[in-house]
């Protein structure tokens, strides 16, 4: 879907706001604020999530992440749909509940019926940022009365990148001191590849990584002095000529696409920072060993969300005999219902990406 001008001047200046947020705790708050400038919602929140149930949560409004909300989700974080598919693929793509479920099964779980049900969130739309220090940061938004369009999707994430690059600058900085062998020292940690510009605009150090990186994908292109490729240090000179301004581009290569984000950094001069991710959303899905050819392909359409009618559509199958399957399924995985069927399948094949 194509975004109108006005959306595209509404992101342009959602980003620069978020680059001029240098603080590590205003940031999240910022950041959902602005979302909800873009996408009017009910609440929404970050959760900074450590396997497997040590949950923080940063919320919008202010008062929507409570004591006794936190604790309900993180007891009941295991069947969340978003939690188990970002932790296994790390897929950067926004995905909404009906992406995995229908939407009458999620609100079967009972992370729906103890935790959300109460804080009238009935629909969701979420997205994986990064994980630094062995923590996940996982953004929901969420409505009460109606569920999210492709329109919004496009712009969260359009949005996206910025939106983990401006985010990880703030912890960066944060923590840095205001020093730039502090600012590198903590990028070493950070997720992505980086690399420093001083106030001239001349690379004052890059990582080994983000050298890789930008041989790999600008294959042909003329290198200068600082390693960098031609259009990148364009990127920069554009930027010091229009007062620091955010920018970005994408290069592809293959089934790969090479994102890169310059943003002003507070001691002055630019950071880069490079992430790398497919061209389409890795699989969430793959074979489990337990089940026959039949029964993973009847949980492989569970997973992407169909009904039993639909899955017997797509597969020539009566109903009936699709019921049969998913029985055989929910025995198999001794499981009590689709829907953790489906949380069992992603968790499965987390520990299987991950083998």
């Amino acid at each position: 879907m194509e975004l109108s001008s006005e959306d595209w001047q509404a992101i342009n200046r959602c980003v620069v706001r978020l680059y001029r947020e240098l603080d590590e705790q205003r940031h999240p708050r910022l950041l959902l604020e602005l979302i909800n400038g873009l996408v009017p919602l009910n609440s929404a929140a970050v959760s900074l999530l450590k396997p497997p149930d040590d949950l923080v949560g940063i919320g919008f409004p202010d008062d929507f992440v409570t004591p006794e909300l936190t604790a309900q989700v993180a007891r009941y974080v295991h069947q969340s749909p978003y939690a188990a598919y970002y932790l296994a693929t790390r897929d950067a793509s926004w995905k909404r509940t009906r992406d995995f479920m229908p939407v009458e099964d999620f609100h079967k779980l009972d992370i729906y019926r103890h935790a959300l049900k109460g804080a009238a969130v009935n629909y969701q739309l979420g997205g994986f940022l990064f994980t630094m220090d062995d923590t996940a940061h996982i953004i929901t938004l969420h409505r009460t009365h109606r569920g999210f369009t492709e329109r919004e999707r496009d712009i969260v994430n359009t949005l996206h990148p910025h939106l983990v690059t401006s985010y990880i600058n703030a912890i960066v900085c944060s923590r840095a001191e205001n020093s730039v062998s502090k600012i590198k020292a903590v990028m070493e940690t950070a997720p992505g590849a980086y690399g420093y510009f001083d106030r001239q605009g001349k690379v004052e150090w890059l990582q080994e990584k983000a050298k890789e990186w930008l041989r790999e994908f600008f294959v042909g292109e003329a290198f200068g002095s600082g390693n960098v490729p031609a259009s990148v240090q364009q990127l920069v000179l554009e930027s010091r000529e229009q007062g620091a301004a955010p920018k970005q581009l994408e290069q592809v290569k293959g089934d790969e696409i090479l994102v890169i984000c310059i943003g002003s950094s507070p001691v002055g001069g630019w950071i880069m920072r490079l992430e790398r991710k497919p061209k389409k959303p890795l699989p969430h899905f793959r074979p489990l060993p337990q089940l026959s050819k039949r029964q993973n392909e009847v949980l492989q359409w569970m997973v992407e969300g169909k009904r039993n009618t639909e899955i017997g559509r797509i597969l020539c199958i009566s109903p009936r005999t699709v019921e049969k399957h998913v029985s055989e399924i929910l025995t198999t995985l001794k499981v009590e219902n689709r829907a953790t069927a489906i949380l069992a399948a992603m968790e499965s094949c987390a520990k299987l990406n991950a083998g």
